[in-house]
């Protein structure tokens, strides 16, 4: 009895798509076809490659599409232009516990939560930069689909969080926060550098442009918790700003004197003196 041939495996891609001729689809299309599917055509040839626009087969695309994301066995999720519907499609992907490559156009700031899991920068501006990009890419999907490869994204380590804290003694759980805390400030480096890249903040450094800063007053063994719930705050009013605790235990906010901050100022200060620990806020015009 003729044997049936074997199923390919399946790399779903997920990112901005846009309609025809958008800058979207011409940015889609550039990943897929110039970084994409030749890494997998060269040395994954095992893989059928997809993406939402492109599936064939007749039915519901957003049933398809979750599909997809719980079934395939590998998934490149694209960062930039920071799209809801890709956001959404890449947080059931995470729930999978499956493997999933995080990439972005050079220039995108990654937003806060998940800038400290590893994505893969890429260009298109040179063609030496496709061929950096793909060789980034196979690296990283060589590490992916090894058979001991452990999944880390914000849903794993959220889980695994919560596993050990059923079972933590207490000295543990001090130890977590610690830990927690560590990792709170590794992300606001990483967001820090991020916001240094953007080139929208080169008005910052514009003459006649000053800089707002805000100095929250707390004691130092409450600096970490109140950076978090500032930094909170913070994010829900402002896309451009800096956060970051003092030596002497306050936290700084730097901001730029623009428009859109002014009319946030005076709501950004009610929340903060709202706030556990806080002694006082100052506002600084440098």
């Amino acid at each position: 009895m003729a044997k049936l041939p074997k199923k390919p495996r399946s790399c779903f891609v997920v990112g901005p798509i846009g309609e025809d001729d958008s800058d979207d689809r011409i940015h889609a299309d550039w990943l897929l076809e110039e970084i994409i599917q030749p890494v997998f055509d060269e040395d994954f040839s095992e893989y059928r490659v997809e993406r939402a626009d492109r599936i064939t087969i007749p039915g519901r695309i957003d049933a398809q599409v979750i599909s997809a994301l719980l079934d395939a066995d590998l998934v490149i999720a694209d960062l930039t232009t920071l799209n809801p519907n890709a956001f959404y499609e890449i947080g059931i992907r995470h729930m999978t516990q499956k493997p999933v490559i995080h990439m972005h156009l050079e220039g995108q700031r990654i937003p806060f939560d998940i800038a400290s899991f590893r994505s893969i920068k890429f260009s298109r501006a040179r063609p030496r930069d496709l061929k950096a990009a793909r060789m980034a890419l196979k690296d990283a999907i060589e590490m992916a689909v090894r058979p001991d490869h452990k999944v880390d994204n914000p849903v794993t380590f959220a889980r695994g969080k919560v596993d050990f804290a059923e079972d933590a003694t207490p000295r543990e759980r001090v130890l977590q926060e610690q830990i927690d805390d560590l990792r709170f400030r590794v992300n606001s480096l990483v967001h820090e550098r991020h916001e240094l890249e953007d080139i929208n903040l080169d008005r910052r450094n514009t003459p006649g442009i000053p800089n707002l800063r805000l100095l929250v007053k707390t004691k130092k063994e409450h600096a970490g918790q109140v950076e978090r719930t500032v930094d909170k705050a913070v994010r829900g009013l402002l896309q451009d700003y800096l956060i970051g605790a003092l030596d002497d235990g306050s936290v700084k906010i730097d901001m730029p004197n623009d428009t859109r901050a002014k009319n946030s100022l005076n709501k950004l200060l009610s929340r903060i003196r709202a706030m556990p620990y806080v002694e006082g806020v100052e506002v600084v015009k440098e």
